[in-house]
């Protein structure tokens, strides 16, 4: 089942197994995702995930949780699989996700 969250992204399992956000440089020395990503094998067994959980598809859930996130990163957002598959660049915002909200 298909759960939207605040934009045209879906926020489901397929969406953040392709997810590239935990590679991005803007979340690379965030302790908080570093403790999400060694949670997250048991929180995508969870149904509804919860954005809160999983360091990552803010295109699709909306801002990030972890506040130790550093913007001054270069963003990844356009060579993620999402980014073309829901041909993302056309939307608001075109990136930074993870500070600036979910693609609408």
């Amino acid at each position: 089942m298909a759960q939207q969250v605040g934009g045209k992204v879906s926020f489901v399992i397929g969406t953040v197994s392709k997810c590239m956000c935990p590679k991005c440089p803007v979340q690379a020395k965030s302790q908080c995702v570093t403790k999400l990503m060694g949670e997250l094998g048991e929180v995508l067994k969870r149904n509804p995930l919860k954005h809160e959980e999983i360091p990552g598809a803010y295109c699709g859930a909306g801002k990030a949780t972890c506040t130790d996130l550093d913007p001054k990163q270069k963003c990844i957002c356009g060579g993620c699989p999402i980014f073309a598959q829901y041909k993302l660049a056309s939307g608001k915002p075109v990136g930074y996700y993870c500070r600036d909200g979910a693609s609408k």
